[in-house]
């Protein structure tokens, strides 16, 4: 029963339920063979060169405490991770931009970020400080005009001063605050942040802005659309941990000991059940309601498995390289400009832990690249051209994209049957136009003993770990195909796979 949904345009000017749009496909049983038609004939949205992204916390631009900083432009195994992966967006923020413990960034600390970001070849959302010092008395009248407020626009417009001089081709745009909740009234939030871009627009001009940087909330995000689309904000901006937090009890956050996390093996099965679509359309639908018939795209620019750093076993476990492929295609095949994943050795603001969920960490040689690394890494292979839609017999543990890049026909299987009882999986690719079938070839993401558990160690990719200075060797194999509109494939438990295949060349003259 699979829904053909039609691409919603980037502009997003409405919700249309007829046409081209990917739906995630089915799952598919153990050891029963599965179809997947690609139609080829009406391309869909063209995914953005910088889908793929990056957050991290403001904090870690500030040198550590030998002076040196994480993000440097001779920080050669970061900027080889970065290039590795298909890293095209970096965000800066996170609590951390607004924690009252955390020092604003110097000029020296900036400089260092940009020159990095050059470096690794990304495009830079830049967040400043939003919340300020308040008692518990203050009135939103004395909350406006508080010394914080014109602090704040000061700092931002010295931000804004430098990058626009030094930086302005590397920026993408500015972010005001992040997950503004402490904001409870609109009327005190909006005025905040407009104080801010009005700083910042002074010395910038023509500086761009996304926001709210909030969890979801089509309220807010329908407000922001409504009163800012025409003063430089050009993409709502979302968070999302769709999963929820790691820990039955957050609010003992003040004493981490007595957090009690949730079951790791359960919530890796959440992470690969169908359910999960039903939290993801109910967040599009939220943010594709605030930005119907306005000009303004939407970017998912702090997104992970399970909030308050990860949960250990599940958001560090292969479980997350085949949830986050399987995200990034999801959410670009509805419109989304891209995800940023969060990222870091520790993240938080007043409160910063180990992080869970992390791409990767720091290791001795150089970064040590978990699982989800490999997830996005995929993505990178196989994500990129314009979307086609597909659709499969009735099928159980098989999800299927696809894409059109020139002349090159990218399929993105992922098999999420595991366990003791799975088995391989056949799958039939049918093509809808004759493609080179002596040159297809596939690349593969595996885990050792197909362990959706496991963690750093047996997992790779084209046969090939992502090594600590940042390389990777892997390599496409070459497929069998059985003819040139059908190609076979044999997918193991747990595993995911991109075939790409070249249309014929007759094909490309006609």
């Amino acid at each position: 029963m699979n829904a053909l949904i039609q691409f919603l345009a980037r502009k997003q000017t409405a919700l249309l339920l007829a046409g081209a749009i990917l739906s995630p496909l089915r799952w598919i049983a153990a050891a029963e063979a599965a179809t997947v038609s690609v139609n080829t004939s009406q391309p869909g949205t063209q995914i953005r060169r910088d889908a793929l992204g990056l957050s991290y916390e403001t904090s870690l631009m500030l040198p550590d405490a030998h002076g040196v900083h994480y993000f440097r432009p001779d920080n050669k195994p970061l900027i080889a991770l970065f290039k590795t992966i298909g890293v095209k967006s970096l965000r800066i923020g996170g609590n951390s931009v607004d924690a009252p413990n955390v020092a604003v960034p110097s000029e020296a600390d900036v400089t260092a970020f940009f020159e990095f970001a050059k470096a690794a070849g990304v495009k830079v959302i830049f967040s400043v400080r939003l919340e300020e010092p308040k008692s518990p008395d203050a009135t939103n009248a004395s909350l406006i005009a508080s010394p914080g407020s014109l602090a704040n626009a000061q700092s931002a417009a010295r931000f804004a001063k430098f990058i626009h001089d030094h930086y302005s081709g590397v920026l993408d745009c500015f972010a005001i605050g992040n997950e503004p909740g402490y904001f409870k009234d609109y009327a005190l939030y909006s005025s905040k942040w407009k104080a801010i871009h009005d700083a910042i627009v002074a010395v910038y001009p023509d500086a761009k802005f996304c926001g709210p940087d909030q969890n979801p909330s089509p309220e807010l995000d329908a407000k922001m659309a409504h009163d800012f689309a025409g003063a430089g904000l050009i993409k709502i901006t979302q968070h999302s941990y769709p999963f929820g937090c790691a820990y039955k009890n957050p609010q003992a956050k003040t004493n981490i000991a007595n957090l009690t996390p949730f079951n790791a093996a359960e919530s890796r099965e959440k992470m690969l059940s169908p359910k999960a679509y039903e939290t993801y359309e109910k967040i599009y639908r939220g943010i594709a309601g605030a930005i119907t018939n306005t000009p303004l795209a939407f970017r998912l620019t702090e997104v992970n498995s399970y909030w308050f750093s990860g949960l250990q076993g599940a958001s560090d476990s292969y479980a997350s390289a085949l949830w986050a492929v399987d995200y990034l295609h999801w959410w670009t095949g509805r419109g989304a400009d891209g995800l940023n994943f969060h990222n870091g050795d520790r993240t938080g603001g007043d409160i910063s832990l180990p992080c869970r969920y992390a791409a990767f960490v720091t290791s001795a040689n150089g970064y040590e690249a978990r699982p989800l690394a490999y997830g996005m890494k995929l993505f990178g292979l196989g994500g990129h051209g314009k979307q086609l839609a597909v659709t499969d017999s009735d099928s159980n543990n098989l999800v299927a994209y696809a894409t059109l890049d020139s002349k090159t026909i990218f399929v993105t299987l992922i098999n999420k049957s595991h366990g003791a009882a799975a088995a391989n999986s056949e799958i039939q690719i049918k093509l809808d136009t004759p493609v080179d079938d002596a040159n297809a070839q596939a690349i593969f993401l595996e885990a050792k003993n197909h362990d959706i558990g496991s963690g750093s160690n047996g997992v790779t990719l084209g046969g090939a770990p992502i090594k600590e200075d940042g390389t990777w060797d892997g390599r496409w194999n070459p497929l069998k195909a059985t003819s040139n509109k059908l190609i076979t494939i044999s997918m193991p438990p747990a595993s995911a796979t991109v075939v790409r295949v070249n249309l014929q060349s007759r094909v490309f003259n006609r």
